[in-house]
């Protein structure tokens, strides 16, 4: 499992740029892990080799497809990624596979080579999903 943190590698002002310059292009998918609110690795839903695949084009178009593990469900929508703040990601779902249907909300930690994408990090756990450039 990773622990490291990583750092913005640029910014992006939302309303002027769809995304930062550094997100476009494939991503494959290395690691997800459960995290609680102190910072622990409690869970790895997906398994130690998770397989999956993001794809965001320039134009913001994007796709994500990850294969199911256990009693994890396979993920897989298409539509348009919109940065909303420096550190947050709007995925709009156009067509997704149930229950991934409604817009995803992510916090982005991103730089050249790496992209961590986060579920809120509210009362329960977070999701992290930590991705390489493919």
């Amino acid at each position: 499992m990773t622990s490291s943190t990583h750092e913005r590698a640029d910014t992006c002002t939302p309303g002027k740029d769809p995304l930062p310059r550094a997100l476009p292009g494939t991503w494959l998918l290395r690691e997800v892990v459960e995290v609680d609110a102190a910072g622990n690795v409690t869970a790895e839903p997906y398994g130690t080799r998770p397989s999956g695949r993001l794809i965001y084009a320039p134009d913001g178009t994007m796709a994500v497809v990850i294969r199911e593990h256990g009693s994890s469900p396979a993920v897989a929508y298409a539509g348009q990624a919109v940065q909303v703040a420096d550190d947050l990601l709007r995925h709009v779902v156009q067509v997704g596979l149930p229950p991934y249907t409604e817009d995803q909300v992510r916090h982005m930690r991103l730089d050249a080579t790496s992209l961590v994408l986060a579920t809120d990090t509210g009362d329960s756990p977070r999701i992290e999903l930590h991705w390489e450039r493919g």
